[in-house]
């Protein structure tokens, strides 16, 4: 009996030095595709800027701890910085990973739109199909502010989750007109008696930065934004529909939007997010067509208004027209 006790103590602290060895061996690997990605995504052209990188978590968690990490492309049309952020896994999920961001702080789009949160979440998972699933959202709703939104002040939300799908696969070759999608996204948020959500993806080349530059080639390549499903509920009236849109050579949208409006709230909402003076007659209830060409808006077949570059002052103006239709009472 002895014997067989002995033998047991010497096969679990067999197994515990296989166990950490696995674990520290793992650990040293993650940290150092860690410090590789960002090496990486400073040679594409992206600032990349943090204090310290070490690992941590064990013996159950898996954990890569960046302190003082800040990321911005050139022309700042991306910004994003945290006081820590802590990568989470574990052994038997090297697929799965969690993300915790400490004091973080964002901005998107030129500057439009930015944001702050005390602690931001996320989860990457790899499938077995190549595809790749990000999922962020906030761990205290208190503490998430979206400081500016499109050019504009910041809304409330109750809650809010952004989903992101994408593959690192080589892509299979021409697609014609338009380049093959890279990326699906769905966003979903409420703020109190309003619910909205937006499911789509963006074909072409990724854009890396909020440019003339970077915006033309994502449109010479074939970039495309696309809407499969927008659906927009207030008290009064409801918006569903879905667009597609790109960009012209002076960097106004060109596509065409399909949307069924119903409530005069939302009738109203949408002519002023479409910057209309007068209420126009072509404008009621049910189907609606928009067109987006040689910079002007058409609405159901007549003309209404003209369009200005998504670039610059002239897009926040723009992007802050359109949130109207979201924001508004």
């Amino acid at each position: 009996m002895h014997k067989h006790f002995k033998t047991l103590i010497g096969l679990l602290f067999l197994g515990m030095l296989a166990y950490s060895g696995l674990w520290y061996t793992a650990a040293f690997d993650a940290q150092k595709k860690v410090t590789q990605q960002l090496a990486d995504w400073r040679d594409g052209g992206l600032k990349v800027e943090y204090s310290d990188i070490s690992h941590s978590g064990f013996p159950y968690r898996l954990n890569v701890d960046i302190a003082g990490l800040h990321i911005n492309t050139r022309a700042d049309g991306f910004v994003f910085s945290a006081s820590s952020v802590t990568l989470i896994s574990h052994l038997w999920t090297p697929g799965h990973w969690l993300a915790e961001a400490r004091d973080a702080k964002g901005s998107f789009a030129g500057g439009s739109t930015a944001f702050s949160d005390d602690r931001l979440l996320g989860s990457y998972r790899l499938h077995d199909d190549g595809n790749i699933i990000i999922v962020v959202t906030t761990q205290t709703l208190g503490a998430f502010t979206l400081g500016k939104l499109m050019g504009r002040d910041g809304i409330a939300l109750s809650t809010w989750q952004l989903s992101l799908r994408y593959s690192d696969a080589p892509k299979t070759g021409d697609t014609g007109l338009y380049g093959e999608r890279f990326l699906d996204f769905k966003i979903a948020a409420t703020t109190p008696g309003h619910s909205f959500s937006l499911t789509g993806g963006v074909s072409g080349p990724g854009i890396n930065d909020w440019t003339e530059d970077a915006l033309g080639t994502w449109r010479d390549e074939g970039g495309l934004l696309e809407i499969d499903v927008l659906d927009y509920s207030v008290p009064k009236g409801r918006t569903k529909g879905s667009f597609s849109l790109t960009l012209d050579e002076k960097f106004r949208p060109l596509g065409s939007a399909n949307l069924t409006i119903t409530g005069d709230h939302q009738l109203h909402a949408l002519a002023k997010a479409l910057g209309l003076k007068k209420f126009p007659k072509n404008l009621a209830a049910g189907p609606t067509s928009i067109m987006l060409q040689n910079g002007r808006l058409a609405l159901n077949g007549e003309k209404a208004s003209k369009l200005k570059p998504i670039v610059g002052k002239a897009g926040e103006s723009l992007f802050s027209k359109v949130l109207d239709v979201i924001s508004s009472n």
